[in-house]
Formats: C-alpha cells, structure tokens, sequence
C-alpha cells in the first residue's frame, strides 16, 4: 500500500472559538476526500492529521511542533486565532522551515518564506466595510476588542480609513480575552453615551456572542449599527433571533453566496454524517474559517502537484502560484506578499440566522497595512531562513552566555522586577521569576528565545535596529526615565504597557544585555481614566463641554461637504436650582444622571448627547434632511422631562427650555450655533419655558441682511463706495512708522457697513475676488506715491488675501499685472493671508505662493496662533512674517496662557528667521510686554486708527520731517 502524504490541520476544538473547530474538520475533510477521488496527490493518498490548537498560543505552538516532528507533515494549515499564528509561525514554521497555511482572516503581521495566508487582509475586508458603513449609516464609530494583535492591528487599519474620510473616532477600549460581565457592561456604557453612529466590535469567539447579547438586551441595536468581520453563520446560531438580526458582517464568504462552487459544496456538506440539513434548516454550517480550510487543502495539493516533489522549498515555490476556485470565487495567491487576491462581501443578518449580501466587491489584491509595511519589506520571501548549522551555532552561544552569569542568578531569582539577560544578537540567556510571570513563560520556554518576539510583532524590526544600536553605539545604559513606554507582548498574545531599562557590560570579549523591566499598566489605565474624565462628565458619564466642541466642530466640517444641515439643541433644565436648594445636592445628582439618561432614549440614532455645565445639556444632530423635524424631537423630550423623578421614593418635577439652532459648515462656526441655540432657549424662558424654539427669527434677519448686501456688493466699486483705511505697523522700539495695513471700509446707500459683515458674505458669494483685486490695486497705488514722496522712507504696504482668492489660478497672472500697471515695488508689498486659509489646502497654496514670491512680494501669516498648522507644513511655505493674534495680545494683562503662546510665536519666528507683528496693541502694558518678548513690529489703536490716505500722509510727512 502506497504511503499516504500527511498534511496537518490545527482547529481550534477546545478554547474560546471551540465553536468553529468541526466545522473547520469538516471543511478540510471535504477537500481531502475530494482530491482523494480525483487520485489523491503525486499518486499518493493524503492524510489529514488533526491536531486541536486549543485556541492560545501555548496549546498551538506544541499542536504545530507535534505534527511536524511526530507526524512528518509535510506542511501545516492553521490557526484561526492571529495571536496563535504570529506564535506558529515565529516558532515552528520558520525555523523548521515548514510550509504553513492559513485560512483566518487576520491583521497582516506576519511576513515569512513558509507562510500563506488564504483569507481577508484590512484592505480586503475592512477598507470595503468601513466606507460603505459611513456611507449609509454615519462618520462617528466607536471601536472595541480584545487584547491582542488581531483587534489591535485590525482596529488600526480601521482608524486610518475612517480618518481619511474625515470620520470621527468616539471610542476605542480593549478588554482582556474571556472579559468578565462587568467589564463588558462597563464598555457598553461608553458606548452609549458616545454618539456614535456605527459600533465595530473587534472580539473572539464567545467574547463577541456574550457582547452582542447584552448589546442587544440593552437596547443598544436601536442606536447605532453594528458591523464585524468576525461575525458569521456558526456565531448567530449561537445567538437569538432577536439578537442576530440586522447586524452586518464583512468578510470572504457567506452560505448565501450563488457560486457553483459553493453550491456543489453545500450539497456535499448535506450528505455528510450527523448533518440534518444545510444552515438555516439544518446544522451543516460552512463559515469563512471553513471556506478557508478547505481552499488551503486545495491550495496544498496543487502545490505538490505542480512541484512533482514534497521538497518544502520547491513546495514554497509552487505555493506562490496556486490558484483556487473556491466556494467564495477564485482564490489566488500573491506571489510578492504570500497574502493571496480573495473576494469579499458585505452582509446583513436576518432573523432566521442566513445571510443577505448587500455589498459584493469582486477580488481583491492584498495590500499588507502600513502598520506592518516596514517588517514586509524587510523579510525576504525568496530566501530561506537561517540554516539549522547557524541555529545550531546560536543556542551554543546562549548556553555559553548562560554560564557566564554565574552567581547572579540567585540575585535575580528574588528580585521583585522582571530581567531578562541577552547575548548581543538578543537571544535570551536567563530571565528571572518574575520575568516569567510577567510574559507567560516558563524559564526554558524563554532561553534561547529572541528578545524580539517579547514585543508585538509590528514593533519587531525596529526593535532589532535599536538594540543593534545600542550594542555598538557608546551608551552602555538606558535608563527608565530615559526611555520611552515600550508595549510588552505576552505568550497569549496580549498587550501590555512595560517600561525597561537596558544595560550591557563585556565579559571575556562578549557583549552581554541586562533588560529591566516594570509593568505599569495600572499606571496607564490610570492615566486613561484622567484622559477620559477631561472629556467626559464625572457626574453622568456624558460628553462634557471640551469634547463636545470638538465634536461640533467635526460635524460642521462633514456638513460643509455634505451639504446637510446639523442640528443644536440647548436645554436648559427649570426649576433645578430650587430642588438643590431644597433637597440638595444628593437630589440634584439623581436628577441630572436621569435626565441624561432619558435625553439618550429619546434622541435619535447617531446623535450625541452632552452635558455642557451645570443643569445645561446640548444634543448634536447630524444630517438633517428635514430640518423641520428637530420640533418633534424637542417635543419628545419636554415630554420626557415632565415626568416625575424619584428620589427616594420622593416625586420631584422639573421642565426644559430648548432652544433648537440649525446650520452648516459653510454658514456657522461652533461659536455660531453655540450663540444661536443659546438665545433661542433665552428666548423659551422669557415666555414661560417648558418649551422649545427655533432660531428662526434672528436666522430670517440675518438672511434678509445677507441678501440685501449681497445686491450692494456687486455695485460697489463702481459706485465708488468702496475705501481704503491705512492703519500704520510701526517699529516695537523706536515707534517708527515702517508700514500700514491697507484696510477695507464700504459707505453704501444705508450708511457704513462693518467689514464684519460684508468680507464673510462676499467670500461666500464669490465677490471678494474681485474686491480683492480692486483692494490690491489701490493698495499698490498708494504705495508707488507713497515711493515719489518719500523715497527710501517710505513704508511697506499690507494687503489681505482670502482664502477665496487664494483657490482663483488667475491670480498670480492678475497680481503681476497690476504690478506692471501700477509701477509698485513688489519688494514693498506685504500679503497677509490667515493660518487657517493657507492650512486649508497646503499643497495647492503652495504652488501659487511660490508662484507670488518669485513676482518678488512677500507673505504674512495673519492670525498666527488661532489655526492648525504644524512646523513641517510652515517651513514649507514661502512665508516671511508672523502676525501675533490680537486675542492674544489682549491677554497679556490677565492669561499667563495668552503670554506663553506670544513667547511661543516669536521664540517659532525667531527659530525660522521670520518678522514678527503684534496686531490689537491697545496700551501701554501690552506694548511693554510685547517688547520684552522680543517683538519686531506693534499695530493697534495704541499708536494710530486706520487712517485716511491724506491723514496718513501727513503722519507721514512729520515723521519724515523730524528725522
């Protein structure tokens, strides 16, 4: 009888995802019988060879050692937990070099000569997730997993294409494998109190049924949408129909698919023994786990076949090129990542327990996440791995570093901080008690193990250049306080928070490494919750003023490309004062933790609920196609309000006033609609309260302003009614004049209207580009008279330039001809654009400024302190002035803030060889202060008030005269 080709196969059927372990058997033995039928592979039987994986890396790695050293297999295929596999394949396939399939969707760490990977990378399956989610469901999304590489690996991919979709990240918390109830009810509770539109649970197995249970039993499906890539027909038949239903998972396959191979597999799946019909009518269940399994037997064979040989390197090679047609579509292997092209899909549940595909995306190539791009590179998959002779020659070198310890090991066997000691390569050669405890190893586990692999695998690489560093670099310890947090990486897969000091010393020519190392993850949760308290109200657990301004600020920057409108209700509790003052404070407490409580249960999906101060709460309500309809949202929740409030056993009553203000990104800063929803609730108390009001009054006259200036604006310079004012920018020292910001005034036919008013309009409307040309003319008019009257004396003129302007492509062209028209010296002519315009597309403005500094003006950056840039994107501009914010020097008096920011900003110029201008100088403190700092240039009342062109003449004439 001929010898059977043995193939091992580690499910997990013991452990946390027990539940998918037969139907993984199953899968693979399908695949099995099938090429066994077809005459099995290079005429020989193949033999599976089960081994349970256990579900962790300390059952799996042995599973794996077991079925190469005892069973010969001549390739392996597991796990379908990542922590396992980054330990399978660190530990048994790459050093026995031992071809190692995979068919679990994963995060990508894993780069090696002898891995493949047969299931969904991030860019396969949650770049398609994410986009479609907040498409249809909303931008802010609220993360959670377990603690170890999968989730976190995955939830980072996530993170980065919700980012890119200018999306917001409400939550993120990770719990330990096997979380406690309490644990989960706690992370549900963030997760209510956050707004998010969309909940991505990242957990394993039984962590993710027990979450999804209370998830549901709390109400929670009727606030957000939930989508997994790990959710699939054996978990929702371990879940009510209640629970299961209208969740969406992405991944590789579903039963529903129409495929004719999947069709041709589940009607073998029927006829299989103890199968009582196919899922939802039956228990045969085929996930994306078993899909892979049986695609990865597949995958095996035709290997072998192509390479007519069991050689694992012509195994490898062949490998490389397998093309499968499997259940799910046509599986094929990418030969530069050993990650292969596999199809994916979106689905919804329904209540029965199958299946509904509401998003198909075809093949897709995998693309390893950038999180682990740098050890992909770095990993040469056509090379074998060290030779068994240079291994060999390596756990020598340990032994004999281990003897050169000597008597210290007794030192360190009762020290109560983990060490570890390392040869110079960073092979372990002793590790005390508690350094064992720490990771999850016993001591020979960790001798000659690489220090490495004690950190989470996308850290691995730059690890090694570091301790490569500061092997041979001069230092010869490292210190705590000197180092960074460093993220310890356990034998199950966890994460935890270390910090370590490094040490080395030469014993008989030989480097050798001494690693402490201090667990701080109290420290850390610690520090985790004082982060989240500066966000979040102790008291009710809700948003507080901080975050919710940041949050407002985010929806009003989606709704500007939207164009949906958002919503702001400010509710104003009445009555509340007189319970504190007659029940106390204890009453009051109860009250507030109930009314946010009630505000959550009324509030729409998606909206997040904050409390703003005292007894003021706001609700954020994004993507209003209706408007109109935030009435009947007020009215449920004066509804809500008006019922009785238990306090121990005592009815206590309050109402609400709300205000409701509406807007967008394009119309209303947060400050806007803050001041808008505000008035409206004012305007509800003056009549009575226990009431709600639209901004709608103040709205219509602010339209009715807006369309009446508008009309003016399209004939104003025509009509002459536009000027210039000069306000002169003068030398911090001496006082002297050395230049003046031209400033725009309009007198129309109702008398003076404030540049306040009309500059946002007329950016808005587009006519400020052709006011700015008129303004830029006139300014350089006035400078080239300026020039005849006063020759090498004369001042520097300042112009304004919106971020309207700055998007024309003309402008440049336009510029430089009214240079040449006007005669002004280019060298005298200063433009002043704000930080936030010049942020707003730093690429685009940066062609068209280098294009304006080489007619030979310069740039000033207006406003410099109130906007977002970084130092990288500063330098890259062709900038040459900072003007100091006038809110900030209004500060100098009373903000030590306001005094640090100005000394900031001049010791940045300085750093950069930029002018500095403080603008809004009002007094003499200020002045003082001002030039103490160092500042170059002072603008504002203190000096002189914008001037007319003759009034600034003849301030100019008697500066020249007396000098």
């Amino acid at each position: 009888m001929t010898d059977p080709i043995r193939l091992g196969l580690m499910p997990p059927l013991t452990g946390m995802v027990e539940i998918y372990g037969p139907e993984i058997v199953c899968a693979a033995r399908i695949a099995c019988d099938e090429i066994n039928e077809r005459g099995g592979v290079l005429g020989r039987p193949l033999e599976l060879i089960i081994e349970d994986d256990g579900s962790l890396p300390a059952t799996a790695v042995p599973a794996a050692k077991r079925l190469v050293d005892e069973h010969h297999c001549v390739a392996i295929i597991g796990n379908l937990l990542s922590n396992s596999r980054i330990a399978v394949a660190a530990q048994v396939a790459e050093p026995k070099q031992i071809p190692y399939l995979n068919f679990s969707f994963y995060e990508g760490s894993i780069s090696g000569r002898y891995f493949f990977h047969f299931a969904a990378l991030p860019n396969q399956q949650i770049d398609k997730m994410i986009p479609y989610m907040a498409k249809h469901y909303g931008l802010k999304m609220f993360f959670a997993g377990n603690n170890y590489e999968w989730p976190r690996g995955s939830i980072d991919a996530a993170k980065r294409i919700l980012s890119r979709l200018a999306g917001d990240i409400v939550g993120e918390e990770y719990l330990d494998i096997g979380a406690n109830p309490a644990d989960i009810d706690r992370l549900l509770k963030q997760v209510i109190r956050s707004g998010a539109d969309v909940f991505i649970p990242y957990f394993a197995g039984n962590d993710q049924i027990n979450l999804l249970t209370r998830f549901s039993e709390l109400g929670l499906k009727k606030r957000m949408a939930v989508v997994m890539g790990h959710y699939d027909e054996m978990m929702v038949s371990q879940l009510s129909p209640d629970v299961r239903e209208g969740l969406f998972s992405s991944n590789t396959y579903f039963m529903s698919l129409g495929t004719a191979a999947n069709q041709s597999y589940l009607d073998r799946l029927r006829r299989q023994p103890g199968i009582t019909g196919i899922w939802p009518h039956g228990n045969g269940v085929l996930t994306n786990f078993g899909e892979g399994a049986y695609v990865c037997v597949h995958a095996f064979a035709q290997a072998a076949e192509t390479a007519g040989t069991l050689d694992p390197e012509a195994l490898v090679n062949a490998l490389e090129q397998v093309c499968i047609s499997g259940p799910q579509g046509i599986v094929e292997m990418d030969a530069k990542t050993h990650h292969a092209k596999v199809n994916t899909y979106l689905a919804r549940c329904n209540q029965d327990g199958s299946f509904s595909i509401v998003g198909s995306f075809g093949q897709n190539p995998p693309v390893i996440p950038e999180r682990y791009r740098q050890q992909a590179r770095a990993v040469n998959l056509h090379e074998s791995p060290t030779s068994p002779e240079v291994a060999a020659r390596l756990a020598a070198e340990v032994s004999a570093a281990r003897r050169k310890v000597g008597t210290a090991e007794q030192i360190l066997s009762i020290a109560d901080i983990a060490v570890l000691a390392t040869n110079a390569e960073g092979l372990i050669t002793e590790s005390n008690r508690s350094a064992n405890l720490l990771f999850g190893y016993t001591e020979d586990e960790l001798l000659g193990m690489s220090v490495h692999l004690l950190l989470p695998p996308h850290f691995r690489l730059k690890h090694a250049e570091l301790l490569k560093r500061f092997v041979e670099g001069d230092e010869s310890e490292r210190r705590m306080s000197g180092r960074n947090e460093v993220t310890g990486y356990r034998k199950d897969g966890s994460f935890f928070p270390i910090e370590a000091s490094i040490a080395k010393f030469c014993n008989d020519n030989e480097w050798l490494l001494v690693v402490t190392m201090h667990d701080i993850t109290k420290r850390k949760k610690a520090q985790e919750e004082l982060t989240r308290q500066a966000t979040h109200d102790l008291l009710t657990g809700l948003p507080n003023r901080a975050l919710i301004r940041e949050r407002l600020a985010n929806a009003l920057h989606r709704s500007s490309r939207s164009g949906l409108s958002l919503a702001l209700l400010f509710i104003d509790l009445d009555s509340f004062k007189a319970i504190n003052d007659t029940h106390g404070h204890a009453a009051g407490d109860c009250i507030l933790k109930t009314v946010a409580t009630r505000l959550i249960e009324q509030v729409r999906p998606g909206d997040t609920v904050s409390r703003l101060a005292g007894d003021e709460f706001l609700v954020l309500c994004e993507q209003l196609e209706q408007p109109g309809t935030m009435s009947n949202l007020a009215e449920r929740i004066n509804d809500s309000l008006r019922l009785p409030f238990d306090f121990n056993g005592i009815p206590l009553y309050v109402t609400a006033s709300i205000g409701i203000a509406i807007g967008t990104g394009s119309t209303h800063s947060p400050d806007d609609l803050l001041r808008a929803a505000d008035t409206a609730m004012y305007a509800v108390k003056g009549k009575g309260r226990d009431n709600w009001q639209f901004f709608s009054e103040s709205l219509h006259e602010q339209a009715k302003q807006r369309l009446a200036i508008t009309n003016g604006l399209r004939e104003a310079i025509e009509r002459n009614e536009m000027t210039l004012r000069f306000q002169p920018i003068v030398a911090a020292e001496s006082g002297q004049i050395l230049g003046a910001e031209a400033l725009l005034r309009w007198r129309g036919a109702e008398g003076d209207i404030s540049p306040a008013t009309f500059i946002p309009i007329a950016e808005m409307t587009g006519a400020i580009v052709k006011i700015g040309l008129w303004v830029f003319r006139e300014s350089c008019r006035a400078q080239t008279g300026w020039q005849q009257l006063w020759g090498g004396q004369a001042p520097y003129v300042s112009v304004n330039v919106s971020t309207r302007q700055l998007g024309e492509d003309s402008l440049a062209d336009d510029f430089a001809a009214i240079l040449a028209e006007t005669k002004a010296d280019p060298r005298k002519v200063l433009l002043e654009i704000t930080e936030t315009s010049l942020m707003a597309d730093v690429e685009a403005n940066l062609r068209v400024l280098r294009r304006l500094a080489e007619l030979g003006l310069r740039v000033a950056v207006d406003d410099f302190g109130t906007g977002y840039s970084s130092l990288a994107q500063l330098t890259r501009l062709p900038v040459n002035v900072l003007k100091i914010d006038k809110a900030f020097v209004d500060g100098i008096a009373t903000s030590e803030e306001s005094r640090m920011v100005i000394r900031a900003v001049i010791g940045l110029g300085r750093s950069l060889g930029l002018k500095l201008v403080a603008e809004g100088v009002e007094n003499e403190t200020q002045v003082k202060e001002l030039c103490s700092y160092g500042c170059d240039f002072i603008q504002g009342y203190f000096f002189h008030r914008p001037l007319e062109g003759k009034a600034f003449a003849e301030v100019m004439n008697q500066q020249v005269a007396s000098d």
